[in-house]
Parts: C-alpha cells; structure tokens; sequence
C-alpha cells in the first residue's frame, strides 16, 4: 500500500513540476497602449504640446475662466502661454512662437441631422487666424494648433481646421 501511495505522490508531483509551459524571451508587441483623452470640456480644456520624442502631447487643463466652456479664441490663447513650469519639468515643449496676440477663430457651420449624421456635428473647416506666420511652421506646430482648436470646437476633435496667418492660409487639415 505504501508502494502505491509512493507512486500516486511520485506522479502528481510530476504532473505539478511539468505542466508543460515552457520558458520563453520577452516579446515585442508594438508601442505602449494608446488612451484617449476626452475632458469635461465644463471643467477641463485640452492643449496639444509636443513630447521629449517630438510627438503630440495632450494635457488636460483645468479651466480658470468664468466663461464654460471656454471659447476656441481662448483655448488657443491658453496653447499660445506655452507649458506650466510642472510641464516643462516633465519634458512637455511647444513649437509655437511665444505671443500675446488674440487669435480669430470663425467655428464650423453645423450640419443639419440626416441619414447616418449626429445633428450639430460640426461641417465644414473652422477657421483660426494668427497675427504670426503660418506656413513657416514645422508639422508639430501646426499639429499643436489644429488639434487644440478641433478639440475645443468638437470634444472628439472631428472637425477640420484651417490656418491663417501674417503669410497666408494652410489647406484645411484635420487632427491626427
């Protein structure tokens, strides 16, 4: 009986030790996990900056102004001031020329409701004026504006931006 009970302790011990997974090397899966960032647009505004990595960057902020939501005009003033001292500290850059000029922004015309169409979607480009240059601009400064001000306009950023500055205008371009 021993001999047995020996043999059934032997071989669930093995079954236990053996399970059959083997040990394997880390493996790449692509880059980190992308979460989006939608704020309260009641309690928050979120500004487009630029990364270490030169990347866009979106930092929810939250809103200081008695205005609610805040107006596009004063989102992009916001992205203008640049980044907080806790920003800069992290890493966080802006591409965009400092300036204390107010921009124009003229909103999208709203879409009517229709087959497949969310009534007040935003249709069209909005449209932002600068008093600098424009198309002198690298792609991230551009990024910075456009997606800043399609947010602020739609909180899914789905709205086409165009810019113009002291040098003329940019195709309408959306957020990417």
């Amino acid at each position: 009986m021993r001999r047995i009970r020996a043999a059934a302790a032997a071989g669930v011990s093995l079954l236990l030790a053996g399970c059959g997974v083997q040990a394997s090397e880390v493996v790449e899966a692509g880059g980190p996990a992308v979460v989006p960032v939608v704020p309260d647009q009641l309690e928050r505004t979120l500004l487009f900056f630029v990364g270490a990595d030169g990347r866009p960057i979106p930092v929810a902020r939250p809103l200081v102004l008695t205005e609610k939501p805040v107006p596009t005009a004063g989102t992009l003033a916001a992205l203008l001031g640049g980044p907080t001292e806790e920003e800069r500290a992290a890493g966080i850059t802006t591409r965009l020329p400092a300036t204390t000029e107010k921009v124009e922004v003229v909103p999208a015309a709203r879409e009517d409701s229709g087959p497949g169409r969310e009534a007040g979607r935003p249709a069209g480009a909005l449209r932002v004026t600068a008093g600098f240059a424009v198309r002198s601009l690298d792609a991230a400064a551009v990024r910075q504006l456009v997606c800043t001000a399609a947010h602020a306009e739609d909180p899914e950023g789905l709205v086409k931006v165009v810019l113009t500055g002291s040098d003329g205008s940019l195709p309408a371009t959306a957020c990417s």
